[in-house]
């Protein structure tokens, strides 16, 4: 299956802050007031098709996005830019509400 399910679709901006051990804590880009920061956000854009953008902060302070292929693994597991065979960087999917999104990069 080669697309995003409706609870991860949308953008999502890391709220560091809120990282726990091991995870990484993301809140929906448009609608959270992220507290002012020196640190650039990075960005995760999930695509209904069955895409992914992912945004770091460039020289200049605004994210540059890299884009790739979202592909289910099973157990909430995800591989962005490979395959179900030979998985990329592979995402956990630890917690996903229309509030948070808690991820391990594996």
């Amino acid at each position: 299956m080669n697309h995003a399910p409706a609870r991860l679709c949308g953008s999502w901006t890391h709220s560091f802050e809120e990282d726990e051990a091991g995870l990484q804590v993301y809140r929906p880009t448009r609608s959270f007031a992220f507290p002012p920061s020196r640190r650039g956000r990075e960005v995760l854009e999930f695509g209904a098709g069955g895409e992914v953008a992912m945004g770091a902060p460039g020289p200049d302070d605004r994210p540059r996005f890299r884009h790739a292929s979202l592909t289910e693994l099973g157990m909430s597991r995800y591989s962005v830019g490979g395959t179900a065979e030979q998985p990329g960087q592979v995402i956990e999917v630890v917690e996903a509400t229309p509030e948070v999104l808690k991820v391990r990069f594996v």
